[in-house]
């Protein structure tokens, strides 16, 4: 299980699964709040869809009745022998649109059923009825609306059973009718219209959209309902997944902190917890958007609405899919930090909290020296004040007064030059004399109390230091008289070897062996040299003969020398140069060496049919060459470790390489007066060699 609970794949695939858990469940819950609606309704015609289709066909036929009404009076005007051209357009352009009306509201088009009756004779004005069809069979609660038609002028009235008069609409001649006080009698007209309990696919129209979109969201509620709480589950799921393996990694033991454990927890909290209120007002107004659009009588007719709906699914199911990721992001740093038990350390206020502590503490621990402070301050300024109350009348106490403040002056003075010898030898050992020893004689108690700790922290520091010198002298020295002992038997071994090289050998097993031997011997002999060159760099034994040197020219001549070895690595060398020679102040001879062991350790580790990258920079009085390249290998060593000796990158040291190169390039730029700097970014590797800049 722990090979699992670190496994990066399985970790990537529980995110991906909680991420497309969250998207689906976005989307079936979303679809299932949208067909809540439709499953609450009894009847289809019970919804907001079909009031509204209703009342919306309701006023189309109110315009149209008060279209015939104006087409009526332009014919009566053309008939009376008005032959203005005008008025002949406009009779022909309301043709039209009376005759779309009839075609709109004909059975064949519609479900919407209607009848125009005379509200004193009950004789039948228009329908759209079957011949002998009954309203009341017809269509299921039959609305009733009634009107009134004056002769002088067109007047639109809605009466209801409860609210008699309630004017709704009137046109430009009725208002100026009454303007003029002429009167005419009005004729009442009632409005029957509603709609068929049962519609079929035959005709297609609003109301077959809405029935169809009610049968389907009851249809399939329990489907989306089901999908909400299944992948809901499974979000879960994976989530405790996501948590269980949060902080693990393969090849390494415990729990492992990342980037986000280095946002304190409560800015990182506050952050996320903005980005999830947010994806919720979005994922919100996603949904209402659709609701209302959903309500619309026209949206579920239109093409462009139904895309939008499909895309605004889509979207909620991706809003709450991002508030479901930041919501875990929160949750898995939250579980590293318990794990690691770092989460009080990585809070702000947690931080301020325990500073507030700590200062208390400390203060309650130096409380005897802060006693002897205050209760000395107050006992100088009681006596102090005890002496120039009777001082006003007594000149002797005026005396002793002054006397005091002298005493104080001085001893004042005493104590300051005692902290001015405690801040002068601090600064001695600080900068290294670590053998000085500060004079603590005639020192007040607790100064000398404090030069007595940094004398003995000197002491040991120093101990410890001639005992780091001392080992690193003895390694050094190790290392240089083994390399020697090996040169004699190493340089007869490869005589030897040369020599039967030079002869004619029959056996081809035994030519195979001598290839061997040759080869592996060259080799040692390169460990041999690359030992005593470490151990003389380090030791800073090497001569150093520092010099103006073209560092362009430098790089051009090294890269024409490894340029064949890099292809025959299939590695391309990409070189960028300033414009214009760089001139540095370093070593030629130990400069060159430095730039041919990173070429090597290019052409020793860099993966095949990649790029190497020689950037040469310069500015503030510095020049940075950098040499990036890709790592054959997995880089699971610091970059800090890979500057020591022997240490690879490769740990199955299956190539040619000693693991001395890069210590030898770091003593070497160190002696020149330069730095040489590594950085590791997974499998990227990148060397700065910084010097200074000759002008």
């Amino acid at each position: 299980m722990k090979k699992l609970q670190g496994n990066f794949i399985a970790k990537l695939c529980a995110w991906a699964v909680l991420l497309a858990a969250a998207f689906g469940t976005g989307i079936f819950g979303v679809r299932a709040v949208l067909s809540f609606g439709s499953v609450a309704d009894d009847s289809w015609q019970s919804s907001s869809r079909y009031y509204n289709a209703v009342e919306e066909r309701r006023r189309e036929l109110m315009d149209g009745i008060e279209l015939s009404r104006q087409l009526e009076l332009l014919e009566q005007q053309i008939e009376g022998g008005n032959t203005d051209a005008t008025l002949q357009a406009d009779a022909e352009a309301l043709r039209e649109e009376r005759k779309n009306v009839e075609e709109r509201f004909s059975r064949q088009n519609t479900w919407f059923r209607f009848r125009v009756l005379n509200a004193d004779t009950g004789e039948v004005m228009g329908a759209n009825l079957a011949e002998g069809e009954s309203m009341l069979k017809a269509v299921k609660g039959v609305c009733r609306e009634n009107f009134e038609l004056s002769e002088e002028g067109w007047s639109l009235y809605r009466y209801s059973d409860y609210d008699y008069g309630a004017k709704m609409s009137s046109n430009t001649d009725s208002d100026q009718n009454a303007a003029a006080g002429t009167e005419s009698t009005p004729l009442r007209l009632v409005l029957e219209y509603g709609v068929p309990e049962e519609v079929e696919d035959r005709v297609i129209d609003e109301f077959t959209q809405i029935w169809i979109a009610w049968m389907n969201e009851r249809a399939f509620f329990d489907q989306y309902l089901t999908g909400f709480l299944s992948l809901g589950a499974l979000t879960l799921l994976a989530l405790v997944w996501v948590l269980w393996t949060a902080g693990h990694r393969a090849g390494a033991e415990g729990t492992v902190t990342t980037w986000q454990e280095r946002i304190f927890f409560d800015l990182y909290a506050v952050a996320v917890i903005a980005a999830v209120v947010c994806l919720a007002a979005c994922f919100i107004w996603t949904a209402e958007q659709l609701y209302w659009g959903a309500a619309n009588v026209y949206s579920i007719m239109n093409q462009d609405f139904n895309a939008f709906y499909k895309l605004g699914v889509m979207g909620a199911g991706a809003f709450f899919a991002a508030g479901v990721g930041c919501a875990a992001l929160l949750l898995r740093t939250l579980a590293v930090r318990l794990k690691t038990r770092v989460l009080a350390k990585t809070t702000l206020l947690c931080r301020v909290v325990r500073w507030t502590v700590q200062t208390v503490h400390d203060f309650v621990q130096f409380l005897p020296f802060t006693w002897k402070l205050v209760l000395g301050f107050g006992a100088y300024t009681a006596f102090t004040v005890f002496l120039l109350s009777v001082g006003y009348y007594d000149g002797g106490f005026m005396l002793i007064y002054f006397c005091l403040q002298l005493a104080l002056l001085l001893f004042l003075s005493w104590w300051a030059y005692g902290y001015h010898r405690l801040r002068q030898g601090t600064k001695t050992i600080a900068k290294g004399d670590l053998e000085y020893q500060i004079d603590t004689r005639r020192m007040p108690y607790d100064l000398r109390l404090q030069a007595e700790d940094l004398n003995n922290i000197s002491v040991g520091l120093s101990g410890a230091v001639d005992e780091k010198m001392k080992s690193e002298r003895f390694k050094a020295e190790l290392i240089t008289n083994v390399s020697h002992d090996l040169k004699t038997p190493l340089t007869s071994i490869i005589n030897y070897v040369n020599l039967l090289k030079s002869t004619d050998q029959t056996d081809p097993k035994a030519a195979e062996y001598i290839e061997v031997l040759d080869r592996k011997s060259q080799r040692l002999k390169k460990l041999t040299e690359d030992l005593v060159e470490a151990s003389k760099a380090s030791t800073g034994v090497l001569s150093v003969t520092r010099e103006k040197i073209g560092m362009a020219q430098l790089i051009d001549q090294a890269t024409a020398e490894w340029e064949e070895r890099l292809t025959q690595q299939r590695l391309t060398l990409v070189t960028t140069l300033p414009e214009g020679e760089t001139w540095v102040f370093a070593d030629g001879r130990h400069l060159w060496r430095v730039l041919d062991n990173l070429l090597s350790n290019c052409a020793k580790y860099a993966m095949e049919g990649t790029r190497v990258y020689l950037d040469l920079e310069r500015g503030k009085g510095q020049v940075a060459l950098s040499v990036k390249n890709i790592s054959r290998e997995p880089l699971n060593v610091p970059a800090e470790r890979l500057m020591e000796r022997f240490v690879r990158g490769e740990e199955s040291r299956s190539t040619e390489g000693s693991g001395l190169g890069l210590s030898i390039a770091r003593s070497l730029t160190e002696l020149q007066g330069g730095t040489f700097e590594l950085a590791v970014d997974g499998d990227l590797f990148k060397a700065i060699v910084t010097l200074p800049q000759a002008s």
